[in-house]
């Protein structure tokens, strides 16, 4: 789902299904500053942001966790992101700081 509306975790949370005890899954896209929610995998978020005009380039993966509204940046997407990033990172985890804060901007405006 991608969010249309300022939401909170509490209202991510009553969306079902709910995939995850725990945490939900979120793709933002960077160029477009929004972002999608609730889904299994960060695949198929990012297939229902392209789908509605993103391009793959933009998009990175996180995981935020409900107790203690953690950001986990650690998704398959992430992989492509951290070689263009290139700061000798190339994994899952998006460990760049300027990009941690240009994401965690992102998802400020969408979920408070």
């Amino acid at each position: 789902m991608i969010l249309r509306n300022k939401t909170d975790l509490a209202e991510i949370r009553k969306i079902q299904p709910q995939f995850f005890d725990d945490m939900v899954k979120i793709v933002i896209d960077e160029r477009r500053k929004i972002l999608a929610v609730n889904m299994e995998m960060h695949s198929d978020l990012g297939m229902e942001l392209y789908d509605d005009g993103s391009d793959e380039n933009d998009l990175y993966g996180a995981n935020i966790y409900y107790d203690d509204h953690r950001i986990e940046w650690s998704s398959t997407l992430n992989i492509k992101q951290n070689r263009k990033i290139q700061n000798g990172t190339y994994g899952r985890i998006i460990t760049d700081e300027d990009t941690i804060l240009r994401l965690t901007d992102i998802v400020n405006m969408w979920i408070g």
